[in-house]
C-alpha cells in the first residue's frame, strides 16, 4: 500500500515538472508561422515579369546609323547609302539635324544610265564597275509625342542633301564618257522609331528626293561636257538604329 502511494506521487511529480516545458514550446509554434505569414520574401522571390517597353524616352540629343537603299526614277543615284546623323531638340517635338554618308554601287553602263557603253574604239564593250562617293545634308524634323504610346515615335523630315560620286576606271583606262556627277536634291518624308530601351530605338524611314544632277562627260579626244539632269528618286530606310543621349 505504502508502495502504491509513492508510486502515485512520482507519477504527479513528474507531470507537474513537464508542464512548463509544453508551455515553453507553444510560442516556438506561433513564432514559426508569423515568420511564413509575415515574412516578405515570399512575394519578392515570385514570378519575374516578362519585357516591357520604357514608359518615357531619354535625351534631346540622337545619334542614328542610317542604313538606306535608293534609286533613281529619272537620273541615277547610287544604290547603297551608309552614314550617320546627328540631331538636336530645339523644342519639345522640334529638331534639326545633319549627316553624312557614303555612297556605293556597282554596275555596267545600264545601271549607271550612261547613254552609250564604252569609249572611242572599244564602243560597244565595257566591263562592270563600282561607282563611289559621299552625301552631306541637314535638315528639319518633327518627332510626335504619344501620350498612350510614348515608346512609338512617328516623324516627319525635310532636307537638303548634296554630294558627287566618281565612276569606274576599268584596267587603269576610262570607258565611258562620264567621270563623276555632283547632285544637289530635298528630301522630305517620314518614318517610325520603336524604343526597345529608353535610350535605344529601330525605326524606318522612306523620303522622296526631288532635284537635279550635273555630270561632266570626258569623250575620246574631245573637249570635256557638262550635262544637267532632272532627279526623282525615293530614299528607304529599312534599318535605323537610334541612340538617345
Amino acid at each position: 500500500m505504502t508502495h502504491c502511494k509513492l508510486f502515485l506521487l512520482w507519477t504527479l511529480l513528474c507531470s507537474l515538472a513537464l508542464l512548463p516545458r509544453a508551455a515553453d514550446a507553444a510560442p516556438v509554434t506561433v513564432g514559426g508561422k508569423a515568420s511564413t505569414t509575415g515574412g516578405t520574401s515570399g512575394s519578392a522571390s515570385g514570378p519575374k515579369k516578362g519585357f516591357e517597353l520604357p514608359e518615357n524616352i531619354i535625351g534631346g540629343n540622337a545619334i542614328t546609323a542610317l542604313l538606306p537603299v535608293q534609286v533613281g526614277f529619272a537620273g541615277y543615284l547610287p544604290r547603297v547609302r551608309i552614314g550617320f546623323q546627328y540631331e538636336r531638340q530645339l523644342y519639345k517635338a522640334h529638331w534639326v539635324y545633319v549627316q553624312i554618308a557614303g555612297l556605293l554601287d556597282r554596275g555596267d553602263w545600264h545601271t549607271f544610265r550612261l547613254p552609250e557603253c564604252g569609249l572611242g574604239a572599244s564602243q560597244g564593250s565595257c566591263n562592270r564597275g563600282t561607282v563611289a562617293g559621299f552625301d552631306l545634308g541637314l535638315g528639319y524634323a518633327h518627332k510626335w509625342f504619344l501620350k498612350e504610346h510614348p515608346y512609338l515615335v512617328p516623324i516627319a523630315r525635310v532636307g537638303l542633301n548634296g554630294g558627287a560620286w566618281w565612276y569606274p576606271y576599268i584596267t587603269e583606262s576610262r570607258q565611258q564618257a562620264r567621270e563623276r556627277t555632283w547632285s544637289l536634291s530635298v528630301r522630305g518624308g517620314g518614318g517610325l522609331r520603336l524604343f526597345l530601351l529608353r535610350n535605344l530605338a529601330i525605326g524606318l524611314d522612306v523620303n522622296l528626293v526631288l532635284g537635279f544632277t550635273i555630270s561632266r562627260d570626258r569623250p575620246l579626244a574631245q573637249p570635256a561636257e557638262t550635262n544637267a539632269n532632272f532627279l526623282i528618286g525615293m530614299e528607304v530606310l529599312p534599318l535605323i538604329v537610334e541612340h538617345r543621349f
